[in-house]
């Protein structure tokens, strides 16, 4: 059970003990005795950056000695040193370079080795051997950082370096996490929250809550329609993991959550209407792309009998009104959620288009009759009513009522 100190939540931060090169397949036991995904442990960054870090091991404190590792290639497959010998001339007020040999890593044939016969090379080559295949604390770094920010933490730093996490159930997992660490060689400190420092939690989590929505806003924007239905699901269930994160931060600092309810409400209808049109459109690989249209709307046609009197979409309701073509129904809407959604189908090239929704035909505008922001008109097959076609209306996001 949470301690009641942290009511307000806590500051979180780490600090590397004697972290030594691990190997991440060493630790995905201990992971899982402490409940942890094995997800979250770090990856081996690679070769390339392991021979960096030997480098950079290997030349700490080289001046003492009066050498130098001074760089000669250095490339994504292959790097090479100078090692060089430094003389100092107090009295001449002078320094003398010599160079000795060179340390070399290639990623072809043998990224394993590193060459070079001089007793700093085979300093180098050791420290690459201890490094490969390892992760080390700078590794650990992001990690922690992702995990915190999965539970809702928001960053008191920019660098990450130190979070707020709210309390209940994410306190609780970072404890969990912290136990784990502390296996590991790191320390995961939690510091209670001082009434004077209340405020600044709170400008903190509502900033976090700000610059997410910002971020989710200007990636919308350039959503087009085409992209694969899996992005748009994700990004529906990461609206719902935020609209979470604002309830937390609301119930432990009482910061408003109202803006982002606003946001994420608009996000969520036009995110899903777009994944509604996506599912039955085609993306060919030369860019091209197919959307389901009717057949021509024959102004002939008698009007499609129909008692409904409104019809919700996009979370706005929209109300019948007299058509100016006798084949078809029209309902009309000035709500806000309606007109941004219209928005998003004129962007996408939809709006004021017939779109095919089994039978029957829809024709979304964001321009209506005189007073009316939106308007939606409906054909049907000639002597069915509207409601006979309720299912493939609800294909769209139309609901009779």
């Amino acid at each position: 059970m949470t301690n009641t100190k942290f009511a307000s939540g806590a500051f979180v931060f780490t600090r590397a003990r004697g972290l030594q090169p691990r190997d991440p397949t060493d630790l995905e036991p201990l992971a899982a005795q402490h409940g942890i995904p094995s997800d979250f442990i770090p990856t081996y960054a690679g070769d390339r950056v392991a021979i960096g870090r030997a480098i950079s091991q290997a030349s700490a404190g080289l001046h003492r000695e009066g050498f130098l590792l001074r760089p000669i290639t250095r490339s994504s497959t292959h790097v090479t040193y100078g090692i060089v010998k430094e003389d100092r001339d107090e009295a001449a007020q002078k320094l003398d370079h010599d160079f000795e040999s060179t340390v070399s890593w290639s990623s072809e044939p043998d990224p394993s080795k590193v060459t070079g016969d001089h007793p700093i090379a085979r300093r180098v080559a050791n420290a690459y051997q201890e490094l490969r295949n390892k992760i080390v604390a700078d590794d650990w770094s992001a990690a922690i950082s992702n995990y915190l920010e999965q539970h809702h933490a928001a960053r008191v730093r920019g660098d990450g370096r130190v979070h707020w996490v709210p309390p209940g159930e994410p306190l609780q997992a970072v404890r969990t996490l912290g136990a784990f660490l502390a296996e590991v060689g790191i320390d995961l400190v939690l510091c209670e929250i001082e009434s004077e420092s209340r405020t600044v939690v709170e400008q903190v989590a509502a900033e976090s809550l700000d610059e997410q929505l910002a971020h989710l806003e200007q990636e919308v924007a350039a959503f087009d329609g085409t992209q694969k239905p899996s992005t748009y699901t994700r990004r529906l269930d990461e609206y719902q993991r935020l609209r979470q994160r604002a309830g937390l931060y609301k119930a432990a600092l009482g910061v408003g959550v109202e803006k982002a309810e606003k946001v994420l409400g608009e996000l969520e209808r036009k995110v899903q209407t777009m994944l509604d049109i996506r599912l039955k459109t085609v993306v060919h690989r030369n860019g091209t792309v197919d959307r389901p249209a009717g057949p021509a709307v024959d102004p002939s046609e008698p009007p499609p009998s129909t008692d409904i009197t409104s019809l919700r979409f996009a979370g706005a309701i929209f109300t019948a009104a007299p058509s100016d073509d006798p084949a078809v129904a029209l309902f009309v809407s000035d709500a806000e959620p309606a007109v941004a959604t219209a928005q998003v189908l004129e962007g996408m090239g939809i709006a004021g288009k017939w779109q095919q929704a089994g039978a029957c035909q829809v024709n979304i505008q964001n321009s209506g009759p005189a007073g009316a922001a939106v308007s939606i008109r409906i054909k049907v097959p000639e002597g069915q009513a509207i409601d006979s076609a309720s299912k493939a209306l609800a294909g769209l996001g139309i609901e009779l009522l």
